[in-house]
Order: structure tokens, then C-alpha cells, then sequence
């Protein structure tokens, strides 16, 4: 029987298993205010490089007999990630749309005090608006954050990747044949 199937729900499970830990760093930012506005969601990137890099030495060891190519690795990180971002855009479009729907405000307060602080006249700040105001769309937030889920899995991918990655032994693969 092959493992196909084996790996597959592995790298579903996985990605739900990283994007289940980042809803919980940002449920627990959440509770302490912290999620607005300040650099506690960086440690998110911390939750990316340990979830990436446990997983794939796993998948490396479980699922490919000990070997990983640099593509395959960077594949599987792509994989976890991109639905880790889905699990973390849920997340935000329940929470703007139904647990607390002020967080909407402080985005787009922090968005209009950002461009103030660039120099922008209040005027053109005010014009922008509505821009502003559908960047925090829940269904927006879903869709850029499985796109931030993407990039921020692509950019630890191609570096735990690197650390992961094991070749094979080139005579065990032609000899298996002729055994």
C-alpha cells in the first residue's frame, strides 16, 4: 500500500496544526490588547520556523525514508503554510465579523495615524478612507491572510529547507532494482 495517502493527511494536519497555534498566540494577543498595533504578532514567526521545521524533519523521516530534496522540502513548507494562513483568516473573519467587530476600527485608526505620521495631509488621509476601510473587509482579511500565510511560509521554507534537506544514498537507489 502507499504512503500517498499517509502523507497527504500529514501535511493537512500539519498545516492545521501550525495555523491552530497561530490562532492561539493571536487569541491569546487578543485577550491582552496586544493585537493591535504592537510587535507581540512577530512571534508568529517564531510558531512558523518551529512548526516548518518539526514537521518537515518528520515528513522527511516518516514519509520519505530519511531523504528530502531542497524543492521537496520547500513544496511541503509552502503546503502547511498556505493552509495555516486559510485557518488564520477564518480566525480573523469570525473575529471582525462576529467576537468583536471594534478591531476593525483600531486597523483602520492605526492605518490613518500610520499615513499621518508619513506626512500625508489629513485631507488626503481622509480621502483614502474608504480604501482603508476595505482593506479590514473580513472577507479580505480571509484572502490576505492566506497570501500572508504563503509568503511567510515560502520565506522560513527556503531557509529550513536548506537545514532539513538529505539526499539519498545514489547506490542504495540503483541497487534496490536489482535486488
Amino acid at each position: 500500500m502507499s504512503k500517498e495517502p499517509d502523507k497527504k493527511l500529514y501535511i493537512y494536519s500539519s498545516g492545521a496544526k501550525m495555523g491552530l497555534a497561530l490562532v492561539v498566540l493571536l487569541l491569546i494577543l487578543h485577550s491582552a490588547g496586544k493585537l493591535i498595533g504592537s510587535g507581540w504578532t512577530s512571534l508568529s514567526w517564531i510558531v512558523y520556523i518551529i512548526a516548518i521545521y518539526l514537521t518537515m524533519s518528520v515528513y522527511r523521516d516518516r514519509y520519505n525514508n530519511g531523504v528530502l530534496s531542497y524543492g521537496n522540502g520547500l513544496l511541503f513548507g509552502l503546503k502547511i503554510s498556505t493552509l495555516s494562513g486559510i485557518i488564520v483568516g477564518f480566525f480573523y473573519f469570525i473575529l471582525i465579523r462576529f467576537i468583536d467587530p471594534g478591531v476593525k476600527d483600531a486597523m483602520i485608526a492605526l492605518a490613518e495615524e500610520a499615513y499621518l505620521a508619513l506626512g500625508m495631509p489629513e485631507s488626503q488621509v481622509e480621502m483614502m478612507y474608504e480604501a482603508i476601510q476595505m482593506t479590514t473587509n473580513p472577507w479580505v482579511m480571509l484572502m490576505s491572510n492566506a497570501l500572508g500565510g504563503l509568503i511567510n511560509g515560502t520565506i522560513v521554507s527556503l531557509i529550513v529547507a536548506l537545514v532539513v534537506q538529505r539526499k539519498g544514498d545514489p547506490f542504495k537507489e540503483v541497487m534496490k532494482d536489482v535486488e
